[in-house]
Protein backbone atom coordinates (compact mmCIF):
# COMPACT_ATOMS: atom_id res chain seq x y z
CA UNK A 1 0.00 0.00 0.00
CA UNK A 2 1.30 3.49 -0.75
CA UNK A 3 1.90 6.25 1.63
CA UNK A 4 -0.70 8.46 -0.23
CA UNK A 5 -3.28 5.47 0.08
CA UNK A 6 -2.05 5.34 3.77
CA UNK A 7 -2.49 8.71 4.09
CA UNK A 8 -6.23 9.11 2.63
CA UNK A 9 -7.34 5.85 4.72
CA UNK A 10 -5.59 7.36 7.66
CA UNK A 11 -7.28 10.83 7.20
CA UNK A 12 -10.85 8.98 6.65
CA UNK A 13 -10.52 6.92 10.18
CA UNK A 14 -9.63 10.37 12.19
CA UNK A 15 -12.15 11.99 10.46
CA UNK A 16 -15.08 9.26 11.53
CA UNK A 17 -13.40 9.21 15.05
CA UNK A 18 -14.20 12.98 15.12
CA UNK A 19 -17.60 12.14 14.37
CA UNK A 20 -18.25 9.32 16.61
CA UNK A 21 -20.73 10.03 19.73
CA UNK A 22 -19.04 10.47 23.15
CA UNK A 23 -18.85 7.66 25.32
CA UNK A 24 -21.21 8.02 28.00
CA UNK A 25 -19.62 6.95 31.68
CA UNK A 26 -21.47 6.65 35.19
CA UNK A 27 -19.87 7.82 38.84
CA UNK A 28 -17.68 10.46 39.92
CA UNK A 29 -18.16 13.68 37.74
CA UNK A 30 -14.46 14.04 35.94
CA UNK A 31 -13.07 15.64 33.45
CA UNK A 32 -11.15 14.88 30.32
CA UNK A 33 -8.29 15.31 32.16
CA UNK A 34 -8.79 12.93 35.03
CA UNK A 35 -9.80 15.88 37.26
CA UNK A 36 -13.21 16.03 39.82
CA UNK A 37 -15.55 18.04 39.10
CA UNK A 38 -17.60 19.71 41.95
CA UNK A 39 -21.18 20.08 41.87
CA UNK A 40 -22.17 23.56 43.24
CA UNK A 41 -25.13 24.16 42.77
CA UNK A 42 -26.46 24.84 46.18
CA UNK A 43 -25.89 22.90 48.95
CA UNK A 44 -25.67 18.86 49.63
CA UNK A 45 -25.81 17.69 46.32
CA UNK A 46 -23.28 15.52 45.14
CA UNK A 47 -21.12 14.95 42.26
CA UNK A 48 -21.56 11.07 42.59
CA UNK A 49 -23.71 8.78 40.52
CA UNK A 50 -23.65 11.03 37.31
CA UNK A 51 -23.83 9.88 33.87
CA UNK A 52 -21.32 12.22 32.18
CA UNK A 53 -19.33 12.74 28.96
CA UNK A 54 -16.26 13.98 27.67
CA UNK A 55 -17.08 16.31 24.40
CA UNK A 56 -14.13 17.11 22.11
CA UNK A 57 -11.48 17.17 24.90
CA UNK A 58 -13.07 20.37 25.76
CA UNK A 59 -16.16 19.98 28.16
CA UNK A 60 -17.94 17.61 30.52
CA UNK A 61 -22.03 17.28 30.61
CA UNK A 62 -23.56 15.06 33.51
CA UNK A 63 -26.75 13.63 34.20
CA UNK A 64 -28.29 12.49 37.23
CA UNK A 65 -31.20 11.94 39.74
CA UNK A 66 -31.05 12.69 43.74
CA UNK A 67 -33.54 12.84 47.02
CA UNK A 68 -34.99 16.23 47.20
CA UNK A 69 -34.11 17.78 50.73
CA UNK A 70 -32.11 14.87 51.69
CA UNK A 71 -32.20 10.98 53.57
CA UNK A 72 -35.45 11.83 54.75
CA UNK A 73 -37.30 10.83 51.52
CA UNK A 74 -35.65 7.80 50.98
CA UNK A 75 -32.64 6.65 48.58
CA UNK A 76 -32.06 6.93 45.20
CA UNK A 77 -30.69 3.70 43.30
CA UNK A 78 -29.90 3.21 39.65
CA UNK A 79 -28.13 0.64 37.23
CA UNK A 80 -25.10 1.98 37.00
CA UNK A 81 -25.72 3.03 33.28
CA UNK A 82 -29.18 5.37 32.44
CA UNK A 83 -31.52 4.38 34.74
CA UNK A 84 -32.51 5.81 38.12
CA UNK A 85 -34.77 4.31 40.92
CA UNK A 86 -36.77 6.71 43.57
CA UNK A 87 -39.90 6.52 45.59
CA UNK A 88 -42.84 8.00 44.71
CA UNK A 89 -44.66 10.44 47.88
CA UNK A 90 -45.03 13.46 48.78
CA UNK A 91 -41.50 15.09 50.39
CA UNK A 92 -41.07 13.95 53.39
CA UNK A 93 -37.91 16.37 55.18
CA UNK A 94 -40.26 18.54 56.63
CA UNK A 95 -38.13 21.45 55.37
CA UNK A 96 -39.90 24.68 55.73
CA UNK A 97 -38.04 25.87 52.10
CA UNK A 98 -39.90 22.57 50.50
CA UNK A 99 -41.72 23.31 47.62
CA UNK A 100 -45.65 22.68 48.02
CA UNK A 101 -46.44 19.80 45.81
CA UNK A 102 -43.11 18.19 45.84
CA UNK A 103 -42.47 14.96 45.24
CA UNK A 104 -38.94 13.05 46.44
CA UNK A 105 -36.96 13.02 44.10
CA UNK A 106 -35.41 15.71 41.34
CA UNK A 107 -32.92 15.60 38.62
CA UNK A 108 -29.80 17.37 38.32
CA UNK A 109 -27.05 18.20 35.63
CA UNK A 110 -23.93 19.85 34.92
CA UNK A 111 -22.00 21.27 31.83
CA UNK A 112 -18.77 23.09 32.37
CA UNK A 113 -15.82 23.71 30.67
CA UNK A 114 -12.40 21.10 31.11
CA UNK A 115 -9.57 22.69 32.84
CA UNK A 116 -11.53 25.09 34.99
CA UNK A 117 -14.91 24.55 35.33
CA UNK A 118 -16.14 27.44 34.13
CA UNK A 119 -19.69 28.07 31.95
CA UNK A 120 -18.87 27.39 28.64
CA UNK A 121 -19.65 30.54 26.79
CA UNK A 122 -19.83 28.99 23.17
CA UNK A 123 -23.03 26.35 24.24
CA UNK A 124 -26.55 26.07 23.97
CA UNK A 125 -28.79 23.42 25.16
CA UNK A 126 -32.44 22.50 25.23
CA UNK A 127 -33.99 19.93 27.92
CA UNK A 128 -37.28 17.58 27.29
CA UNK A 129 -39.27 15.84 30.07
CA UNK A 130 -41.72 13.22 29.10
CA UNK A 131 -44.05 11.47 31.63
CA UNK A 132 -45.48 8.13 32.76
CA UNK A 133 -49.03 9.48 31.63
CA UNK A 134 -47.80 11.00 28.26
CA UNK A 135 -47.41 14.51 29.44
CA UNK A 136 -44.41 16.03 28.19
CA UNK A 137 -42.20 19.94 28.84
CA UNK A 138 -40.12 21.13 26.54
CA UNK A 139 -38.47 19.94 23.29
CA UNK A 140 -34.97 19.40 21.81
CA UNK A 141 -35.99 21.54 18.61
CA UNK A 142 -32.97 23.80 18.09
CA UNK A 143 -35.12 26.53 17.37
CA UNK A 144 -35.54 26.88 21.11
CA UNK A 145 -32.27 26.39 22.45
CA UNK A 146 -30.96 28.50 25.04
CA UNK A 147 -27.14 29.82 25.91
CA UNK A 148 -25.22 28.69 29.57
CA UNK A 149 -25.38 31.17 31.99
CA UNK A 150 -23.80 30.56 35.53
CA UNK A 151 -25.37 28.86 38.39
CA UNK A 152 -28.39 30.13 40.24
CA UNK A 153 -30.07 30.38 37.18
CA UNK A 154 -33.75 30.60 36.78
CA UNK A 155 -36.99 28.82 34.79
CA UNK A 156 -36.00 30.83 32.14
CA UNK A 157 -32.26 30.71 32.28
CA UNK A 158 -30.60 27.73 32.04
CA UNK A 159 -27.76 26.84 34.52
CA UNK A 160 -24.26 25.19 33.70
CA UNK A 161 -25.22 23.23 36.86
CA UNK A 162 -28.98 23.21 38.62
CA UNK A 163 -31.02 20.66 40.15
CA UNK A 164 -34.66 20.81 39.08
CA UNK A 165 -38.15 19.07 40.40
CA UNK A 166 -40.40 17.75 37.86
CA UNK A 167 -43.53 19.61 40.12
CA UNK A 168 -41.95 23.36 39.50
CA UNK A 169 -45.12 25.21 38.48
CA UNK A 170 -43.53 25.69 35.19
CA UNK A 171 -43.49 22.26 33.96
CA UNK A 172 -47.02 22.13 33.94
CA UNK A 173 -47.83 24.53 31.86
CA UNK A 174 -48.07 23.81 28.12
CA UNK A 175 -46.32 25.63 25.33
CA UNK A 176 -49.58 27.84 23.95
CA UNK A 177 -49.77 28.91 27.85
CA UNK A 178 -46.25 30.10 27.39
CA UNK A 179 -46.64 32.10 24.51
CA UNK A 180 -45.01 29.14 22.25
CA UNK A 181 -46.34 27.23 19.47
CA UNK A 182 -49.74 24.96 20.68
CA UNK A 183 -48.82 21.94 21.27
CA UNK A 184 -44.97 21.91 21.81
CA UNK A 185 -45.50 20.30 24.72
CA UNK A 186 -48.51 20.23 27.20
CA UNK A 187 -47.01 19.93 30.31
CA UNK A 188 -45.97 17.21 32.98
CA UNK A 189 -49.64 17.42 35.11
CA UNK A 190 -47.14 15.91 37.62
CA UNK A 191 -48.46 13.93 40.27
CA UNK A 192 -45.63 12.92 43.22
CA UNK A 193 -47.69 9.47 43.66
CA UNK A 194 -47.46 8.70 39.99
CA UNK A 195 -45.58 5.29 39.23
CA UNK A 196 -43.57 4.80 36.24
CA UNK A 197 -40.84 6.53 34.00
CA UNK A 198 -39.85 9.81 33.31
CA UNK A 199 -37.60 10.27 29.95
CA UNK A 200 -35.45 13.63 30.90
CA UNK A 201 -33.46 14.58 27.77
CA UNK A 202 -30.54 17.14 27.03
CA UNK A 203 -29.10 18.55 23.81
CA UNK A 204 -25.83 20.32 23.32
CA UNK A 205 -25.03 22.72 20.13
CA UNK A 206 -21.96 24.73 19.46
CA UNK A 207 -22.81 28.04 18.35
CA UNK A 208 -19.26 28.82 18.06
CA UNK A 209 -19.12 28.81 14.24
CA UNK A 210 -22.28 31.37 13.45
CA UNK A 211 -24.04 27.78 12.96
CA UNK A 212 -25.70 25.55 15.52
CA UNK A 213 -23.43 22.11 15.25
CA UNK A 214 -25.37 19.51 17.24
CA UNK A 215 -22.62 17.68 20.36
CA UNK A 216 -24.63 15.41 22.19
CA UNK A 217 -27.73 14.05 23.43
CA UNK A 218 -28.20 12.60 26.94
CA UNK A 219 -30.87 10.75 27.75
CA UNK A 220 -31.68 9.54 31.37
CA UNK A 221 -34.25 7.40 32.80
CA UNK A 222 -35.95 8.03 36.24
CA UNK A 223 -38.26 5.17 37.44
CA UNK A 224 -40.88 6.32 39.84
CA UNK A 225 -41.68 2.97 41.78
CA UNK A 226 -43.93 2.52 45.16
CA UNK A 227 -42.58 4.09 48.47
CA UNK A 228 -42.00 0.94 51.28
CA UNK A 229 -44.65 1.90 53.22
CA UNK A 230 -46.73 1.94 50.26
CA UNK A 231 -45.73 -1.82 49.22
CA UNK A 232 -46.71 -2.74 52.93
CA UNK A 233 -50.07 -1.26 52.39
CA UNK A 234 -50.50 -3.56 49.59
CA UNK A 235 -49.88 -6.37 51.20
CA UNK A 236 -51.66 -5.96 54.44
CA UNK A 237 -54.41 -5.32 52.12
CA UNK A 238 -54.07 -8.24 49.89
CA UNK A 239 -53.75 -10.59 53.32
CA UNK A 240 -57.00 -9.11 54.14
CA UNK A 241 -58.92 -9.98 51.16
CA UNK A 242 -57.49 -13.73 51.41
CA UNK A 243 -58.59 -13.43 54.92
CA UNK A 244 -62.08 -12.61 53.56
CA UNK A 245 -62.31 -14.67 50.72
CA UNK A 246 -61.25 -18.02 53.64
Amino acid sequence: MNSTVFSAIAACTLAASALADPVTNFGTLTDSFGNEISFDAGTGNSNTDFMYQNINGQYTFGLSTQTYYGSANGPVTNNGVDTFYVQAGADQSGNPNGGAGAGRWGFKWSITSDGDGGVPSNLVMALRIDGPSGGSWGTLNEAFAAPLTAYPGSGTAYANQQTWGTYYDFMQLDSASLGLPAGLWDGLAYDFDELGTYTIQIKLWDAGGGALAELSTMSMNVEVVPAPGALALLGLSGFARRRRRG
